[in-house]
């Protein structure tokens, strides 16, 4: 890896620390609302110098994945709730994604346990090794707490400007993928006392262009006209919604996902309603060194 490409990434992972960590801060603090969470969040990532690779996810209790809030779907956060936060930031393209479960009330073993399965999976991450060997820790560390991992969500392979790039990283053990040196991967284990899948609901506020496709539609226009600031990386619905009006919008981001232009991202839900914790660090592999860029 060229050695100004691996401080681009050192960056971003620095980056997205400080933002996590700033982020419990303003939990801590008594910012309960997810809008403002939000807001604050990825306004502290332009301060520090990076970008948002993604929408800032603040994921509570059986919502695994996907939810940034916007204007109509919004919360405040209880006492009691498992609030995952999952921050993905660039430098020039390259992405530091890292994620963690708070609890106002207090940390508890479930998420003890998603701690404990990226900080064990990361021990064995180096050039050579079978990804599954990955899948194989993450399993025994969440069965060895009595719950189960999420089996159908998964970490990933990161390039520039390439949020998912390539390969899955399981989080039990299938597959045939292989670690590589001069690569990066998200390990991006969830945990859960329920029957540890998870599955789309109905609701989409992150989205990422496909294609550009020709529309009559002026504000389905204007959504692909912004989302170029983007270079292909996923944006929310959040972020439009300061340049175009709800209903108008809502039409818009209909139209092009029907037309295979944009790629919706769907919440994705625990199947048995239970809660879900999870834990995630970018890592950076070297010839002879395996590199935690977002500790």
């Amino acid at each position: 890896m060229e050695k100004e490409v691996l401080e681009k990434y050192l960056k971003a992972g620095k980056i997205a620390r400080q933002v996590l960590e700033y982020g419990e801060k303003l939990l801590k603090q008594g910012c309960r609302n997810a809008y403002e969470l939000a807001e604050k969040i990825e306004a502290k990532i332009f301060e520090l110098g990076g970008e948002p690779a993604f929408p800032t996810n603040i994921s509570v209790n059986d919502t695994a994945a996907h939810f940034t809030p916007c204007k109509n779907e919004n919360f405040e956060i209880n006492e009691e709730d498992y609030v995952k936060i999952d921050v993905g930031v660039h430098v020039d393209g390259y992405i530091a994604d890292t994620a963690k479960t708070f609890r106002i009330a207090g940390k508890d073993e479930l998420i003890k346990c998603a701690e404990n399965m990226v900080k064990e999976a990361l021990k064995i991450v180096a050039p050579g090794v079978e990804m599954k060997e990955v899948g194989k820790v993450v399993q025994e560390v969440a069965n060895s707490y009595g719950f189960n991992p999420v089996t159908n969500l998964t970490g990933h392979g990161l390039e520039r400007y390439n949020l998912h790039a390539g390969v899955t990283i399981p989080n039990i053990p299938v597959g045939k993928g292989i670690f590589e040196s001069g690569k990066a991967y998200a390990i991006e284990p969830f945990c859960t006392p329920g029957q540890g899948a998870v599955k789309d609901s109905n609701k989409a506020l992150i989205f990422m262009v496909l294609e550009e496709k020709p529309t009559r539609f002026r504000e389905a226009r204007k959504v692909l006209e912004l989302a170029r600031k983007y270079n292909g990386l996923p944006f929310a619905k959040r972020w439009l919604e300061k340049e175009i009006s709800g209903f108008k919008l809502e039409l818009a981001l209909k139209e092009l996902v029907n037309a295979r232009a944009l790629h919706a991202f769907y919440v994705l839900k625990e199947v048995s309603g239970a809660n879900v914790a999870q834990a995630e660090h970018t890592v950076v592999l070297l010839e002879n060194k395996t590199i935690v860029t977002t500790w």
